[in-house]
């Protein structure tokens, strides 16, 4: 979902066996399961009408803002039903006598809104973009025309088909979402937190403890601790001969350990040569699509306590121990959230944020009032 709490808390790049997908607050550049085309019905009023769907207090929300959020929320809300057919899933009641529809309008006003009070609340702290931010949304943009071979009517037919603005609207929103961003990292810059406040936080605003770099949206996920040996040198040719014996005779004698019972974290922290996990004991947390996929088929089929055979990818020999399997949706255990890296006290900031959001949402100045004749013509 779009929201203010997707929140990107840190970044892994150092994943092995696959090109990261990068989790940041800005949610978007991240691929939508398939490609939705908003058609707004707007007619039969004046220009003026058309200029906004709603007001967030003396701040308008525009028609593109919205269609951008509600086409990324319909998404969203289709993958989570098991993407069943829009023709008939619109008109659905599904929750407290609400059709999809309207849920995914008030969804994504409400998210609008809560853009709208962070750039707000950016422009009194006076957090501006630089001229690094502006060369950087420029580059974005003309990365994206030029996969459609430098072809910018084309490009802006997808990104109206894919996010349902317009490629020059689509500009603007990146750099409001940019602008977002900076003011949610100075804010959580200034926020103290401390593990003895973990659970705590953990109980009060559960959503804070979702979404990694290698999980986003609350998909289902999985914990595992893992211990790589390589078979390939620093230019990932594959070992051969004694080199590659020497290897699977290693990872051999580590799964035996481990079966035997010797603590799983410290054989990875003395033995596993992915750089990127040895030393927090092989930890990763993920949902699928970020892994090696038969690194990833092995993970999600293992059971809690269970540790694989030895798993073979392009990297080498993997020996993997399942953790806790997250369901989608849910937050991770409240032992996940004490022990991931990604978590703890990052996390005790996320949450606080989320409460600093929820009293700016009761400010009267940053009232929702919808200008119906136009938000009511958007499907």
């Amino acid at each position: 979902m779009i929201n203010s709490e997707n929140i990107g808390t840190g970044e892994n790049n150092n994943r092995f066996d696959k090109s990261p997908r990068r989790n940041t607050v800005l949610y978007i550049i991240t691929g939508i399961s398939a490609l939705i085309l908003v058609v707004a019905i707007i007619a039969g009023y004046s220009v003026y009408s058309r200029s906004y769907v709603a007001t967030v207090g003396k701040m308008k929300v525009t028609i593109a803002e919205f269609q951008f959020a509600l086409t990324q929320e319909k998404a969203n809300m289709l993958e989570i039903a098991g993407n069943p057919d829009p023709e008939t899933f619109w008109n659905t009641v599904i929750t407290g006598g609400e059709k999809a529809i309207d849920i995914a309008k008030r969804k994504s006003l409400e998210n609008v809104r809560d853009i709208k009070i962070q750039l707000d609340k950016a422009k009194s702290k006076g957090i501006k973009l630089d001229d690094e931010d502006i060369k950087y949304t420029k580059q974005i943009i003309n990365n994206i025309i030029a996969r459609y071979n430098n072809n910018k009517a084309e490009a802006n037919e997808t990104i109206q088909k894919i996010y349902g603005v317009s490629l020059k609207e689509f500009e603007n929103i990146y750099k409001q979402l940019l602008l977002r961003n900076k003011f949610v990292e100075s804010e959580l810059e200034t926020i103290e937190a401390d593990k003895s406040e973990i659970e705590t936080y953990y109980k009060k605003f559960p959503d804070a403890f979702k979404d990694a770099s290698m999980r986003d949206n609350g998909e289902e996920a999985v914990w595992v601790k893992h211990i790589l040996i390589r078979t390939v040198d620093e230019n990932q040719n594959e070992f051969k001969g004694e080199k590659l014996e020497a290897a699977r005779k290693k990872a051999e004698e580590l799964l035996r350990r481990a079966r035997a019972g010797e603590d799983f974290a410290k054989l990875a922290i003395e033995n596993s040569e992915d750089s990127a996990s040895a030393e927090r004991g092989g930890d990763y947390l993920f949902s699928r699509g970020h892994m090696d996929p038969a690194f990833e088929e092995v993970a999600f089929n293992l059971k809690p306590g269970q540790i694989s055979d030895i798993v073979k990818t392009r990297n080498g020999y993997h020996i993997i121990k399942l953790e806790e399997k997250i369901a989608q949706d849910d937050p991770v255990s409240l032992r996940c959230a004490k022990e991931y890296y990604e978590f703890q006290e990052n996390a005790v900031k996320k949450a606080k944020f989320f409460e600093k959001m929820e009293e700016w949402r009761k400010d009267p100045k940053y009232k929702i009032r919808e200008n119906r004749r136009v938000y009511d013509a958007i499907f």
